[in-house]
């Protein structure tokens, strides 16, 4: 008689199953703690520019020539380098610009050949930029002309305001920088596949506020402003108007300097740059917006890959490659440049 074994044959095999189970799992263990986390990996587009080495940011200064990108030898993103995936200038580019033309209710712009001026810029602009209108009243924006690539349409909604009107208290712009605030929030069609700027005409003067504001303290409204078109992806062209004479010999008119102060506080973390000549308004408007003109075409659009999702606000940090430029733009970006909530 052939004897029997008492051990059940499955049992060998169940042991080499645990021991393989547990060799699995063992594996899957380490692979996970040496297998680095992937992050968000996600295109975002800057426009940045050659400034000249000794410029501070927010001084006004000779456009330079268009940014190549052999002068950028460094792109950081939260102390993070970067890598830059296209290179392409603003205008005639294959990126749409949507540029937004902010008017003061309170001045009576418009005669002199001033909107003639902006007729003109308008119809100079490439086909790749859109053109939306919109006056600065009540500490908003009241968007006359949607953005559109019909520069007859743009043009036509440019109304010189009256006396009266202009003088009317329901035409008080309730604080510039309060309707940049109010434009960061409401921007029209926010496609973060467009890029966004405005040229703002206004004096640029605080006059609801009773604190005068030290030359050496940063103006708590202009600061706001900035840091919500940062957030929004918004970079601005504050352009110097003032009626002569004035509206309104009781309005209070600021600072002589107020204005300029403020605008240059404005643009030295946005990326913007001031367009004015002295102390007044310019007699023509044909020299500062083709100076405006040449700055726009002097920018690139730079995509990168940032390590982050989007929405997500990032500090900017880039180095020149060469030692007679800086390279200037926004403080900080938002990542895929969505509109910021």
């Amino acid at each position: 008689m052939t004897p029997v074994s008492t051990t059940s044959p499955t049992q060998p095999k169940s042991r080499t199953l645990t021991r393989l189970l547990a060799a699995t799992a063992a594996a899957l263990l380490l692979g996970g703690a040496i297998v680095p986390i992937v992050s968000a990996q996600t295109p975002t587009m800057i426009v940045l520019r050659a400034m000249p080495k000794d410029t501070k940011r927010g001084e006004t200064f000779t456009p330079q020539p268009p940014l190549a990108q052999a002068d950028i030898a460094e792109i950081h993103l939260n102390g993070k380098p970067v890598q830059i995936t296209a290179f392409d200038p603003l205008l005639k580019g294959p990126h749409t610009l949507q540029l937004l033309i902010l008017l003061d209710s309170m001045q009576m712009i418009g005669g002199n050949g001033q909107f003639d001026a902006i007729r003109k810029f308008i119809a100079d602009m490439p086909s790749n930029v859109e053109i939306g209108v919109g006056w600065m009243i009540q500490s908003q924006v009241k968007m006359v002309q949607p953005f559109t690539t019909d520069r007859a349409a743009a043009g036509k909604v440019l109304i010189q305001k009256t006396r009266e009107e202009a003088d009317n208290p329901k035409s008080d712009n309730g604080n510039p920088y309060s309707c940049l605030r109010w434009i960061a929030a409401h921007w029209p069609n926010g496609d973060p596949a467009k890029l966004r700027a405005l040229i703002m005409f206004t004096d640029g003067i605080i006059r609801n506020n009773a604190q005068p504001q030290g030359g050496d303290q940063l103006n708590p409204d202009v600061d706001g402003a900035s840091l919500l078109l940062q957030k929004s992806g918004i970079v601005p062209y504050p352009f110097f108007y003032l009626d002569f004479p004035i509206v309104d010999a009781n309005r209070n008119e600021g600072g002589q300097l107020e204005g300029q102060t403020n605008f240059s506080q404005l643009t030295a973390d946005t990326g913007g740059e001031a367009l004015y000549e002295g102390q007044f308004s310019p007699g023509t408007f044909d020299p500062l917006l083709n100076k405006f003109y040449s700055v726009l075409q002097s920018e690139a659009v730079v995509t990168v890959v940032a390590p982050a999702k989007p929405g997500k606000q990032m500090r900017l940090d880039v180095k020149s490659a060469k030692d007679d430029i800086k390279i200037d733009g926004p403080d900080q970006v938002t990542v895929g440049n969505v509109l910021g909530k």
